[in-house]
C-alpha cells in the first residue's frame, strides 16, 4: 500500500494487515498518530489492503496558555 507520511510528506510502500500493523512497521506509536484513508480516520483494527492509499498525521495538541 501506498503511504504519506505527514507533514513530510514523505512517501512509502508498505504492507500490512491492519492500521496497528501499519504504525507498528513505521515504528509509530498509535496514540500519537492518526492513519487517515479518503476522508475516513481509522482505528487500530481496521484491515487494510495492498491497494489502499492513506495517510499518517501526528496528533497535535495544543490551546491558549
Amino acid at each position: 500500500m501506498r503511504v504519506t507520511i505527514l507533514p513530510d510528506r514523505q512517501v512509502k510502500e508498505l504492507e500490512a494487515r491492519t492500521v496497528a500493523d501499519l504504525l507498528k512497521g513505521l515504528g509509530l506509536h498509535r496514540d500519537a498518530h492518526l492513519v487517515v484513508r479518503g476522508e475516513d480516520i481509522l482505528t487500530s483494527d481496521v484491515q487494510l489492503t495492498p491497494a489502499d492509499e492513506v495517510e499518517v498525521w501526528p496528533v497535535i495538541s495544543g490551546g491558549a496558555g
